[in-house]
């Protein structure tokens, strides 16, 4: 598998994601929750960020391709899937602080 491919896995999810937590909490709590995230993946707990998100895509119940289920087999496939979801998050939120 590719970085392009979980790129685009994580593109697809960011969002959605996003609009779950945006509407049930402020910006402020969101970026709380992000650098939280953040903080999970710098002391090696990518396992548990992961875990975190996971459960916030079947809340948002996004239809995920079956890529994602490679994604999660693989702790490797799971650290870059997170670090391009974090980008795409921090991206999203700079939008709305705009």
């Amino acid at each position: 598998m590719n970085n392009n491919t979980i790129n685009t896995l994580s593109g697809a999810i960011t969002l959605p994601v996003f609009d779950l937590l945006h509407s049930r909490m402020s910006i402020r709590d969101i970026q709380r929750f992000y650098h939280s995230l953040c903080g999970l993946l710098g002391s090696d707990q990518a396992n548990t960020a992961v875990t975190i998100i996971d459960i916030l895509i079947r809340l948002a119940r996004i239809e995920l391709p079956d890529v994602y289920a490679e994604v999660m087999a693989s702790r490797k496939l799971q650290a870059i899937f997170l670090d391009e979801l974090l980008a795409d998050f921090e991206d999203i939120m700079c939008e709305y602080e705009a």
